[in-house]
């Protein structure tokens, strides 16, 4: 399962442990199980052996009486009982009750029969002599030295389990930083080139490697991309020029009209044209510059004078305009282009207000927001995002449906963005610049 978020070598790392472990675990639960069954085979063959040396001992007389004969290496110890077979003890040591009464269940077997108690083993089998039971004999054997082996080996493989696996993470990590390395290297050098050279390029190595291979072709990459940035400003300088010519005669013959001391009709509808033209060209100059990214040159701005500004240029008479928590945050953007990113938001603000439109500017350790509120009947919430998308117009509106657009573009291109904080009661836009 993927982590969000997390890092392709700690993937790899966390990966390389889980298997390790896995592995080890499988291994050291192999190893007990194989230990297990040796150290059961090896007191078994343990106790056969003395239940057959013990057995061999045991002697019966001429008048049926029963004894055990000791032998050079004194085989009658203190783990070996010898009953007769109405289970009387013959032979053997008198030890704790516990252990006596173990010995004593077994006394009265008639064939080979196995137990463990009081952490001991036990075996007892009868000895026959001529067709009948004429004994039982019972050995015994403490498991406690062979638990103490098990234990202290599978304690070691434990600690070994746990210094492979940690070194086996260990070494993924290090060998993935160290092939990854050149990856992360050109990675931090490519968005260093996209802010300030989009003509550098990745050295060829030489080496014929997978990342000699990526960096050839990132180059090409670079190459394509730079190449369709340069037509894209190319192709919008030359549609400015184009487009600047015939505003520019346009706006002449306007303003020549209204020197002509025309009707207040006509004089309204040649105003229009005059404020239609210079919002177009404002337009166009705001596309321009982000084209030949000027949007990127090293300015700032102070928010205060940002919305004052911006006040100043969209004045209504009919509506108040009020600043609340308006502060003095330095704003890392050209003082026109963020005026371009805030003015699309007050023109929304002032064409929907009923009576009021109020700024705020908000600072954090990174951004600068201003918030551009109105009193207006509000928006649906599902056009929060709509209201961004190019040509998107609204019932009533006499626009191309390009400003709320061009003022997220804008805003974007200078690393900030603009969202809809509020559909209504009061209505919200907030614009996030980059703070110095």
């Amino acid at each position: 399962m993927r982590a969000p978020g997390r890092t392709l070598i700690s993937r790899i790392v966390w990966s390389t442990l889980l298997v390790s472990a896995i592995a080890v675990t499988a291994m050291i639960g192999t190893v007990v199980l194989v230990l297990s069954a040796l150290t059961e085979k090896n007191i078994d063959s343990r106790l056969e052996d003395r239940l057959s040396a013990v057995s061999a001992t045991v002697s019966v007389g001429g008048d049926g009486m029963v004894t055990a004969l000791e032998t050079a290496d004194d085989t009658i110890d203190d783990t070996s009982w010898v009953y007769s077979a109405d289970g009387s003890l013959i032979e053997g040591p008198r030890a704790g009750p516990r252990l006596m009464a173990a010995a004593e269940s077994l006394s009265g077997v008639r064939k080979e029969a196995r137990m463990k108690a009081d952490n001991r083993s036990f075996i007892a089998a009868p000895v026959r002599r001529d067709g009948s039971v004429r004994a039982v004999v019972v050995v015994e054997t403490p498991l406690e030295p062979y638990e103490s082996t098990r234990n202290e080996v599978v304690l070691g493989l434990v600690v070994l389990g746990f210094v492979v696996t940690g070194g086996a993470a260990a070494l993924a990590a290090w060998t993935v930083r160290r092939t990854l390395a050149p990856v992360t290297s050109m990675a931090a050098r490519a968005e260093d080139w996209s802010e300030h050279d989009l003509d550098s390029r990745f050295d060829a190595t030489g080496t014929g490697d997978e990342f000699a291979h990526l960096g050839r072709t990132l180059n090409v990459l670079l190459d394509r991309v730079a190449g369709a940035l340069r037509s894209e400003q190319q192709l919008t300088s030359e549609l400015a020029h184009e487009l600047r010519t015939p505003l520019t005669a346009i706006r002449g013959e306007a303003e020549l009209g209204l020197m002509g001391d025309p009707s207040p009709a006509v004089s309204e509808r040649l105003g229009r044209v005059v404020m239609l033209v210079d919002r177009m060209s404002t337009t166009i100059a705001s596309l321009v510059a982000i084209a030949r990214g000027d949007a990127r040159a090293e300015s700032r701005t102070n928010a205060v004078a940002l919305v004052l500004a911006s006040i100043e240029h969209h004045r209504v008479p009919t509506l108040s305009i009020s600043t609340e928590d308006v502060t003095s945050d330095e704003i890392a953007a050209p003082a026109e282009l963020a005026l371009r990113a805030l003015s699309p938001i007050v023109e929304n603000a002032l064409k929907h207000a009923r009576t009021s439109v109020t700024f705020a500017v908000a600072g954090s350790d990174r951004v600068v927001n201003i918030i551009v509120s109105d009193d207006g009947d509000g928006i649906a919430p599902d056009d929060t995002e709509t209201l961004f998308v190019s040509g998107r117009r609204g019932p009533d509106s006499d626009g191309a449906g390009l400003g709320l657009a061009l003022s997220r573009r804008v805003a974007r291109t200078l690393g900030g963005d603009v969202h809809v904080t509020s559909t209504s009661s009061p209505t919200s836009f907030t614009l996030s610049l980059p703070r110095v």
